[in-house]
Formats: C-alpha cells, sequence, structure tokens
C-alpha cells in the first residue's frame, strides 16, 4: 500500500494513510526508493540468477516481496517491531491463519495482542527466508513458562545485550548460539522470579 510518513491511532495501532497522486502518479518515499535500489543492485550483482525467468508471473513474485515486508505500525516499533499482521503474515510464509495461531500456541512464534484484539507478529523472529527463529519455544517456556508476559518475552529477546556480544538474544539464535541463550533466560527467569 502506498503511505505517508504520517499515520493516525486507531486501536493502538497507527494505520497508514495513502500519499496522494501527483498527476497520477504517486511519488516514492526515501526509503521506498532506496529499497528498489537495494533490489536493483542485489539483481545487477547476479543474486537472483536463476529466479526470474522469461515467461516467470513476475506480478506473482511481486506480491510477495511485498508481502514479506512488515506493513503494521505500532508505538512499541522501536522496542520489537515492525510488525507482520496475520493476514500479511500468511501469504509471505504461505500457510493458513489456523497454521499460525497454531505456531504461535505451540510457542514456535511469537504473537503479541493489540489493542483491537489481533495478533501482530515481530518480524525480528523471522529470517530472510521467513523461517522463524530456531529454538524459540524453549526459550520462551524458561523466559515465560505461564504464558504471562508475550510482549515482555518479546522485548527480552530483541534487546541488545552485553552478554550477547552487543547483540540480542534473537539475533545469538539465530547464529547457533543457542546454549548462551537458554542459560541467559533461565537466569533472567529466574531475576524476575526473584523480584515478584
Amino acid at each position: 500500500m502506498a503511505t505517508t510518513q504520517g499515520a493516525r491511532r486507531d486501536g493502538g495501532v497507527r494505520t497508514r494513510t495513502p500519499n496522494p497522486p501527483l498527476g497520477g502518479r504517486r511519488v516514492l518515499t526515501a526509503a521506498e526508493d532506496a529499497l528498489l535500489a537495494a533490489l536493483r543492485s542485489r539483481i545487477l550483482d547476479g543474486r537472483a540468477d536463476g529466479a526470474v525467468e522469461d515467461g516467470a508471473d513476475v506480478e506473482a513474485l511481486a506480491d510477495r516481496m511485498v508481502a514479506a515486508l512488515p506493513s503494521v505500525k505500532h508505538e512499541a516499533d522501536a522496542l520489537v517491531g515492525p510488525f507482520y499482521d496475520t493476514p500479511t503474515l500468511a501469504a509471505w510464509r504461505g500457510v493458513t491463519r489456523q497454521a499460525l495461531s497454531k505456531a504461535v500456541a505451540k510457542r514456535d512464534l511469537v504473537g503479541l495482542k493489540i489493542g483491537d484484539g489481533s495478533l501482530v507478529f515481530p518480524s525480528f523472529q523471522f529470517g530472510v527466508s521467513g523461517a522463524p527463529l530456531p529454538h524459540l519455544r524453549q526459550v520462551l517456556a524458561l523466559v515465560d513458562p505461564d504464558r504471562i508476559d508475550p510482549w515482555g518475552s518479546a522485548l527480552w529477546l530483541n534487546t541488545v545485550a552485553d552478554e550477547f556480544g552487543g547483540t540480542t538474544a534473537a539475533e545469538a539464535l539465530r547464529a547457533g548460539r543457542v546454549e548462551q541463550v537458554l542459560a541467559a533466560a533461565r537466569r533472567a527467569a529466574h531475576a524476575w522470579a526473584a523480584d515478584a
């Protein structure tokens, strides 16, 4: 969807408003222009060789690429966002809404309720191909065993910490430092229990 920098609040979520067309055409934002330039650069560098053949359905490919962009704006963007909504994430990952609900229930994904009662999914938990964080279920079981504070869990996973070498727990998981993250999750859970 074409958007402006401004937005309105709607139940705790800032929804995007369309850019007005100029002479029938919308003007790209600086970020959109940079995204197109980055995509063009990767194609010219050969990173897409073989991915787009003559006769390919480029419209469908473009739709999937756009679906990969997190589109929900929320006041917590700076801390744990940006976010996907359920329909966008389902389209990008090629799964049903029910599959996403099951993944949240099994703790394979972090789904966070927002003001209107819908779920949003922080983008930090997905790799560039859409694969979720490895070992997320074990980490969430340690950090929030009673499922009391999914927002707190998301914040813990996405906060830069010295114990992860200046990265986040999510980045450490993605880098394969599972035992380090599990140990840190145990320490955090014990510290939070002692404060309660």
